[in-house]
């Protein structure tokens, strides 16, 4: 096909790579540019199959899409926008957007495509989504010991909540507290306090399977949440805590144990509020401290039954 001179002149002359398609999906003219960008010689394209500039895995969809522009090139506006990842003559792969419009060319529909390397907007895009997840992280993150904060365990348990009503999984939750820690700060400083709290999570982390979540939810509070467990379940993980800690302070000179409460939540047709368990799971572990300490007690959660159960 011969184009005319002017159309290839101007071709030539816009700041974006372009190629001119024939309904077959065969090249029938591509700028300058264009081969640039894809790393061929001058004219290397013209007569080319346009799935040499897509990459195998792309072809189906590449090949649907030039297929329903043709389709509808009629009813369709002009300038429409997609997202592939081209392929370069060296193999790499790279994301551009494209702009189709329609041509009508020596009597023949046409597709004319627009093309561009977005892959300095995609690095950007990567970036910002990056920083974006690390800020997520951070909201949910306690700096002193790396755990999960009180939002994080909060999201969490209301999460787990939704899977007892539709599932029917149960789970259950424990709350720690260092006893006596005041202690610590007031005889050593806040340092060694600080190292307690992280050692203290690093052993609640290791005691917990790897589908719990450890938090930090106050200065020396910590809560555990047990998806997919029975009370008996938190129970022996709570107390594998207790006799690790104990067993971690046998050398040193730390007057501090920890109190317990465990809360569990095992019943689909029963009606849990997240405000409920907390204050269950709270209450369970002062009884722990004012019946002598460095124990665990099981909550007594008052509950009624959903008006659908």
């Amino acid at each position: 096909m011969k184009l005319d001179d002017n159309f290839r002149q101007i071709m030539e002359v816009i700041p974006d790579a372009a190629l001119v398609v024939d309904r077959r999906g065969h090249i029938v003219f591509a700028n300058r540019l264009l081969h640039e960008m894809f790393g061929y010689p001058p004219e290397a394209l013209c007569g080319c199959s346009l799935e040499r500039l897509v990459p195998p895995e792309s072809h189906s969809r590449h090949d649907a899409a030039v297929a329903g522009f043709f389709a509808q090139m009629r009813h369709r506006p002009m300038g429409r926008g997609l997202q592939f990842r081209g392929l370069r003559a060296d193999g790499e792969t790279f994301p551009v957007a494209i702009m189709l419009s329609q041509a009508h060319l020596d009597g023949e529909d046409h597709a004319m495509a627009f093309v561009r390397d977005h892959t300095h907007q995609q690095a950007a895009e990567d970036r910002i989504r990056h920083e974006l997840e690390q800020q997520r992280a951070m909201a949910l993150t306690d700096p002193l010991t790396g755990l999960g904060n009180r939002r994080a365990f909060d999201l969490e348990l209301n999460e787990e909540l939704r899977e007892l009503r539709n599932q029917g999984r149960q789970f259950a939750i424990g709350f720690i507290d260092l006893d006596d820690f005041k202690q610590v700060n007031d005889r050593f400083g806040h340092e060694l306090g600080d190292r307690v709290l992280r050692e203290l999570a690093q052993l609640i982390r290791e005691a917990c399977r790897s589908t719990d979540l450890v938090a930090r939810i106050g200065g020396d509070e910590f809560a555990t949440l047990h998806p997919n467990a029975s009370q008996e379940d938190a129970l022996q993980v709570l107390e594998r805590v207790r006799l690790q800690f104990l067993e971690h302070l046998h050398d040193k000179d730390w007057p501090v144990t920890v109190s317990m409460g465990v809360c569990a939540c095992d019943d689909p047709g029963t009606e849990y509020h997240q405000e409920a368990i907390l204050a269950a799971a709270d209450q369970a572990m002062y009884e722990a401290k004012q019946r002598g300490k460095n124990q665990i007690r099981l909550a007594r959660l008052e509950t009624r039954r959903a008006a659908n159960a």
